[in-house]
């Protein structure tokens, strides 16, 4: 299909000028600089360059040492990791040591090769330092070597971020891991809330503190099924976890309804009555840590199927895109798998078939221009008793384009940012509508969580909306561009895929 482009508006916001820098990591990320709003101004500042957390270069051993001398000279340089001086190079940590040596009986003359991971993650030393957390919590990482010039200068652990912020979320991650019980997780929405707040006001964009707040989602659920496994007994087949809508995506913040499903390999009465329990558990232990249930019923307790009626469902949904599959398609597009053996590939695929049915792309293409944003003649910000609904009249119709542009490039991935990518790459929408809707929806989930963190602050309940009184006059001119942007792309969309409106 051709690109879809649009007039785009003139903006005051948005992308940096030429000239501006941008901040990229090693992990493969990069961001424009946040916008420059007002925050609550908590400690923290997530923002430092990595490098300032190197005190001491590292420890190299050679991939013939043993096993017994890493550790004497771990020890002796009173450090809990060695690099490893190979080709390419890798790293033996206390974890490995007591993973792959003690537990897995090795004799103290095994040589530190047969022991160490590789390749390496590094950061370079000017990446901020919630890229260092990103990596940690993505990758289950402890230690990250940091590099200057393409050289190693140092490793920083999860304890040095934790001595940096008295608020990381690697607190949160460590109280997840310990946990033996369910009535423990009691406070957890408030620890989510305060660690939100502190990635904020440390200068972290919102997208990534959605990142972050996703993996300590993923790690309270998977530690929920390992609690649940361990009461039931190991479960009789294969099975996977999947979280879905802005869970899935990695974009929702603050605890919101849960949205999951289980999909299990065998059909058997033993698997069924197993997984039904599985799912009763682990939906009740995320109430009690803060997930309300969902108001239209998308949690495993009500979707937890095996495999095969799962691939007819979705075949169905596809296939034959009437108002109710599509809504329910519309939640299982963002699915995400966090927990279980089972892979979920053949949903991907089915997914993917998409592509080649034009009237689920026109379905899709119609969900995504009926959230009109609240602009009036010339271009006036409309509101509701003073406010503005930012899901409703700019976020969620982002996040449909994207998702829509993404299946029609055949692309599976999950995010919004991504998927925009995804889509410019492809050639589905042009790069100037991709960037301009990734600005937009930049700007309009910063605005979001400013709000929701303002409200919490002020001991109310967050939502959507920001009062419009309540945003500078240009603060006001950027929220206008953001709206119309999305404006401009559903006329090119309801255009492109003739949905007759």
């Amino acid at each position: 299909m051709e690109p879809v482009d649009f007039i785009e508006p003139t903006r005051s916001g948005g992308r940096p000028s030429d000239g501006e820098p941008e901040h990229v990591s090693q992990a493969g990320e990069s961001r424009p600089d946040a916008p420059s709003l007002e925050v609550s101004g908590l400690g923290g500042d997530f923002a430092t360059p990595v490098g300032t957390l190197v005190t001491r270069p590292p420890l190299f051993v050679s991939p013939e040492a043993t096993i017994a001398e890493a550790a004497r000279a771990m020890r002796e340089a009173a450090v809990s990791s060695a690099l490893v001086a190979d080709d390419p190079p890798g790293i033996v940590t206390d974890g490995d040591l007591r993973n792959r040596v003690l537990a897995e009986e090795r004799t103290p003359d095994t040589p530190v090769r047969a022991v160490m991971s590789r390749p390496l993650r590094s950061l370079p030393a000017d990446a901020p330092l919630y890229a260092a957390l990103l990596l940690m919590l993505d990758q289950d990482f402890e230690h990250v070597p940091v590099t200057r010039a393409g050289r190693i200068v140092g490793m920083v652990t999860d304890m040095d971020l934790l001595r940096q912020q008295a608020r990381s979320p690697l607190l949160v991650l460590g109280r997840i891991r310990a946990l033996d019980r369910l009535e423990a997780l009691e406070g957890y929405a408030h620890e989510i809330a305060a660690t939100a707040e502190a990635l904020f006001a440390g200068g972290v964009e919102p997208v990534r503190i959605a990142r972050v707040i996703a993996s300590l989602d993923d790690a309270l659920t998977g530690k929920l099924l390992q609690l649940a496994e361990a009461e039931l007994g190991p479960p009789p087949c294969p099975y996977a976890w999947l979280v879905l809508g802005s869970e899935g995506r990695m974009e929702q913040v603050l605890l919101s309804d849960q949205d999951n499903a289980l999909v299990y390999l065998e059909d058997t009465a033993e698997a069924r009555a197993y997984f039904e329990m599985l799912a009763g558990r682990v939906v009740a232990g995320l109430l009690q840590a803060g997930f309300p249930p969902c108001p239209g019923g998308y949690m495993a307790t009500n979707w937890c199927r095996p495999l095969a009626a799962w691939q007819d469902v979705f075949r169905q949904w596809i296939q034959t895109p009437d108002a109710q599959a599509l809504l329910e398609a519309e939640v299982f597009l963002d699915f995400r798998h966090v927990h279980g053996e089972l892979s979920p590939a053949p949903l991907n695929q089915i997914l993917l078939t998409g592509a080649d049915r034009q009237l689920f792309l026109v379905q899709l293409a119609r969900a995504a221009t009926k959230f009109s944003p609240p602009l009036g003649p010339f271009g006036r910000i409309r509101t509701d008793g003073g406010s503005v609904d930012l899901k409703r009249g700019g976020i969620a119709a982002i996040v449909l384009l994207a998702r829509l542009y993404a299946l029609a490039a055949r692309s599976l991935a999950r995010s919004t940012l991504e998927r925009l990518e995804a889509a410019a790459q492809a050639g589905t929408l042009s790069r100037g509508g991709a960037e301009a809707l990734a600005d937009a929806f930049r700007y309009l989930t910063h605005l979001r969580l400013r709000e929701q963190l303002r409200r919490l602050a002020a001991g109310g309940q967050p939502d959507n909306r920001v009062p419009l009184g309540s945003l500078s006059p240009l603060e006001q001119r950027r929220l206008r561009d953001a709206l119309r942007t999305v404006v401009e792309l559903q006329r090119a969309t309801a255009r492109s895929f003739q949905t007759g409106e």
